[in-house]
């Protein structure tokens, strides 16, 4: 099993609810569910007062959690047009800072700093990365 962080925008939502359904259904886990509540829209106040909400402050310190639990983080882009990921790309940089694997599925906007994200053609090529992951991790055990 690898645990993994899903990170995206919540435009991209359906395809976020895809994987995270397709990786557990082949044994791996998600470290956190962020897409169910899109806190953005749910907690109307200025942004002085929205950063400090608790709910905002737990969010923020579950997600790097999440991250920091995960095996690899998986960037999931539009199939089509690239997007702007602002919370999805500090998650990111704050992963490869960990010396985390990081994926992409997906389009994304060019960007030298994406260039340490290995770029997959789809889930079933990462489900094969991660099963060869896991095979590796198994024979160090040994």
């Amino acid at each position: 099993m690898t645990n993994i962080y899903l990170a995206s925008s919540f435009a991209n939502v359906n395809l976020v609810e895809f994987a995270a359904k397709y990786l557990t259904e082949r044994g791996h886990h998600i470290t956190t569910e962020w897409w169910h509540t899109d806190f953005k829209q749910a907690i109307q106040k200025p942004d002085v007062e929205w950063y400090k909400d608790e709910k905002v402050q737990f969010i923020s310190k579950r997600n790097f959690k999440g991250i920091t639990d995960a095996d690899v983080l998986v960037l999931i882009g539009h199939p089509r047009e690239p997007r702007k990921y602002n919370g999805a790309n500090i998650e990111l940089g704050f992963a490869l800072a960990l010396g985390k694997q990081c994926y992409s599925i997906g389009c994304l906007e060019r960007s030298a700093m994406y260039c340490s994200v290995k770029q997959l053609e789809g889930i079933e090529e990462l489900v094969f990365i991660l099963s060869d992951l896991q095979t590796k991790k198994e024979e160090r055990i040994c």
